[in-house]
This record gives structure tokens, sequence and C-alpha cells, in this order.
């Protein structure tokens, strides 16, 4: 704080400063204190996180794909999220540089990397007479997989177990236990002859378990034929233990080898030919299998496969997004709680359209009229007939259904998502995309909410779920959806901060 203004602010409070003879010290210390206090405190620098997401796609096998490639999606840079597909794409987008490598995760879970060789700038079939055509950046590479964790080594039985044998040396010391020394006393009289300071409880010379030590005997073991030869005992070690060390005499042609090579004075031709060295390249016709590059994926395939890429400027800890279920039943339970808030939603969708549901092997057809089971009197007047039966609409078929959950966030609450196709008679399927989080109460609270058809795809298009990814390295997963209408396609992030999801991104129009 200045000094002017802190002695404006004296001024301005003498009616304080006169309240007590100690409220000016007082406050003149705090006053003093105050910019101390501000300038003792630090902040530290934000992160600068640099993270790039994309979507690989694929046809065939992931570990051996017959065409991928891979779209960039967004780019979190200088603390915002650009879109990866046009940001500083002279002269080829930043997120697709050569050598910028992707980790392929499923719900933050590596399956393994893309490094990416080139990217080439598409023109579609459809876009391409156009006079302003839609172009797309993709990036092409070869997919590694993850390589296995090395299994620990086996454990087998030893050849030669270890067993304790009993030593027959009976001058090897050893231990034993000492018997319970006599608490009985006599009660005649002692012996004269015995001495008195002799005691009946202590062990005599002659107990076998005493522990007691021997000179060893110093004589030749060479010598004459009178004289008795001794050996030692190797105890419960055998002479053919393979696994026993053994000591031998180094062999003095072999050491002067040695002190030769070492010392660079002799030439010693090569034991091995050329064609044994194992670092020696070799030719072949042909591309080698692993080196093969895939081929590139063109337009939207059936059996097309997506998941989400990371590429990030620093190594950072895994995140894992994944929800496990938590009982064997939750799966089923939860199903049906989705179904339940499906139904209405497309049904009310169906009718608002005036889409026809196909009729099912229950219900019968529009123009077909229920049978009397009993025949009328004759003199009922021919013009009051039965009022038709109102026919039940058939009931919405879910197909095609998939439940997916999630923990976005550290002891986040259970997220869901709930995608599901209902086959109509014209206008191709309905398309219906839930996304709701399990409170504690046991109920489904809907975060977003999307459904369509496939005549409806430009005005409203098919939310189709990639996965959960962390755009920012913030530890906090958002949901990857592509937004697929009649001939283009886009890509979003929500973000479920509150009870209603939030977009934060949105690509650009591509194909």
């Amino acid at each position: 704080m200045p000094l002017e203004t802190l002695f404006r602010l004296l001024a301005s409070n003498k009616s304080m400063l006169k309240c007590s003879s100690f409220g000016g010290p007082v406050l003149l210390a705090a006053l003093l204190a105050a910019p101390v206090c501000a300038q003792t405190h630090r902040v530290a620098a934000p992160e600068h996180v640099t993270r790039a997401v994309a979507i690989y796609e694929w046809t065939g096998d992931l570990a051996k794909p017959t065409a991928a490639r891979l779209v960039p999606v967004s780019l979190f840079i200088n603390g915002h999220l650009e879109d990866a597909g046009v940001y500083l794409t002279q002269p080829i987008p930043f997120a697709l540089q050569t050598g910028n490598v992707y980790s392929i995760e499923e719900a933050g879970r590596s399956e393994g990397t893309v490094d990416l060789e080139y990217a080439r700038n598409v023109v579609t079939h459809r876009s391409a007479t156009d006079d302003n055509p839609v172009t797309a950046w993709f990036g092409y590479g070869n997919f590694k997989p993850t390589p296995a964790e090395p299994k620990a080594p086996a454990l087998h039985a030893s050849a030669h177990p270890a067993a304790i044998v009993a030593s027959s040396d009976p001058d090897r010391p050893h231990f034993a236990g000492r018997s319970a020394p006599s608490t009985t006393t006599s009660t005649t009289s002692p012996d004269k002859t015995t001495p008195a300071t002799s005691d009946s409880t202590k062990p005599t010379d002659d107990d076998p378990d005493r522990p007691h030590m021997t000179r060893r005997d110093n004589s030749d073991s060479g010598s004459t034929s009178g004289s008795t030869s001794t050996t030692t005992s190797t105890g419960d070690v055998p002479a053919d233990d393979p696994d026993r060390p053994t000591l031998r005499h180094r062999d003095p042609k072999q050491d002067a080898q040695r002190r030769k090579q070492d010392s660079g004075s002799a030439v010693t031709g090569m034991s091995t030919s050329l064609n044994d060295d194992p670092s020696r390249p070799t030719m072949r016709r042909g591309k080698p299998a692993g080196l093969t590059p895939t081929a590139e994926l063109k337009s939207l395939p059936p059996n097309l496969h997506q998941v989400a890429a990371v590429s990030d400027a620093a190594n950072r800890e895994p995140h894992l997004f994944a929800r496990e279920w938590a009982t064997p039943t939750e799966r089923a339970a939860t199903l049906i709680q989705f179904q339940t808030l499906a139904q209405p939603r497309v049904a009310n969708y169906i009718t608002i359209n005036h889409l026809t549901l196909p009729p099912t092997a229950t219900t019968p057809a529009a123009n077909q009229t229920p049978k009397t089971t009993a025949r009328k009197s004759t003199h009922r007047s021919t013009a009051a007939k039965a009022a038709p039966i109102p026919q039940t609409p058939p009931p919405v078929v879910l197909s095609n259904e998939q439940l997916t959950p999630y923990t976005l966030s550290y002891d986040g609450l259970p997220t869901f998502v709930y995608t599901a196709e209902v086959a109509v008679t014209t206008g191709g399927p309905v398309y219906l995309t839930l996304v709701a989080q399990h409170l504690p109460s046991g109920d489904l609270q809907v975060s977003l909410s999307s459904i369509t058809d496939a005549t409806h795809l430009d005005r409203t298009p098919w939310m189709r779920l990639v996965d959960a990814v962390d755009p920012d390295a913030g530890h906090r997963a958002s949901l990857l959806f592509e937004l697929r209408a009649q001939s283009t396609r886009q890509f979003a992030l929500y973000r479920l901060t509150s009870a209603t999801a939030e977009q934060i991104f949105v690509s650009g129009v591509i194909e």
C-alpha cells in the first residue's frame, strides 16, 4: 500500500484515533502489516498444457487394421480449446505433424500408440462438385499395441531338495536340551567319603548331551603305517552335489591369450563366420510384414470402429474413467430404468412427426374389425351398429441398446450413456441418446437427451458416443460424441458440471 494512501486513510479516521489511547497505534500496526502479508504470499504459476484429442477410425482388427485414419478433434493450448483440424494448417495442422504420437485410449486405459507418418487434406467425392467443397485433414500412421507385461518366471521344484541329516561324528559339537534338576533332597546323613562341595544337581562329565570341546589331532596323515590317519567329515553335504561350488586352477594358456587380446599386440581371427553375426542386415524380396503401411480409410464404411486418441506434450499418469458394475444385478436394474425413460420419449416423437410403428404379432391390423362372439337380436335396428373398439398403438420396441457406465471425476456420481434405436415403417430408424447420472436416492437424473430419425438428420444430427476423454489434463473427463448428419459430421465435447450437460467444444464440419 503506498504511503500517501496510508496517510489519507489515517486522516479520514481521526475520530477513531481519539476513541482510546491505544487505538491509533493498533490501527497503524494493522495497516502496516497488511502489505507485508500480501508480499509474502506467492501463487504458483499455472501449468502450461498442450493436449490434442483425436478419433482413431479403422476397419478390421485393431491390432492389424485393414484401413485406418486419425481424425483431429480438439487442441487445448494457451488455456482454451481450439479446432485441431484448422489450427495452424500451413503446411499441415499443428496436431497432425509428422512424428506426433497419439495414445489410443479406451476410457483412459491405453491400448497402444499411433506414430503419425504423414497427413493429407481429403476432398470427398460428394462435395468435389460443389462450389465450396468440404475438406478434412486426416493423419495416417501404423498402430502399435501396448506390449504385455512380462510374466514372472515359473517356479520349479529343485532337483536336489534340501534335507537335514543327523551327523554321526561324535566329536562334532551340538546343542541339546538340559534335563531338569532334581528337587528332592536326601533325608539320610551325607557320606563322609563324599566331598562337601559336591552337588548332585550338577551335570557329570559323562553326560552325552553336554557340549564339549576336543583338541584337534595334529598327527601327520602321511606318517608311517603305525600311526593313525585322521579324516575330516563333510557332515550332511554329499560329495557329488552338482550345486556345490568348486575351486579350480587357472589355465596359463588362456591367461596369456587374454593378456595379448587386451594389450592389442596380437591379432587373432574371428572364431565365427560373418553370416553368424546377429546384427548383420539381411536382404529379402518384398516388404516386411511389420513395416507394411496401413491402407488409407475412405468414406464411412458400415463396419467402422472408433476410439479416442490423446497426444500430450508431457507424460502424465493415466486416469481411468471406466466404471465397474457394483453388483451382478445393477446393470439389469439400470437398463430397466432407462427403458422406462426412453419409451415415452420415443412414442411422443413418433406422434409429433407422424411416423408409424410396424405392427407386431400380437397387435391386429388397423383395417381389421374385431369379431363378435354372439349374434345380436334381429329386431335391433341395423343402423345402430356397435361402436368400433379403439385400436391401441403398438408398443415401442427398443433395439441395439448400449449402456456404458463412467466415473467422470474423483468421487463423482455414476454417469451412464444409453443409446437405442426404434424401427418405423417409413423414415428409417429413430435414434435415441440419453445421458443420466445415478443420484444417491437411486433415481436417474437425465442430463442430456437427443432423439432424431434418419429423415431429419440435417435438422437434428444423430449423437453417436465415442468415449470419455480428458481434453485439458484436468482429471475430469468429458463425453465425446460424433454428430452425424446426412452427408456431413462434427464432433462435440460435453461436460457434466451440473444437472445439465454443457457443450464445451464443437469441431468444424467435415465430409
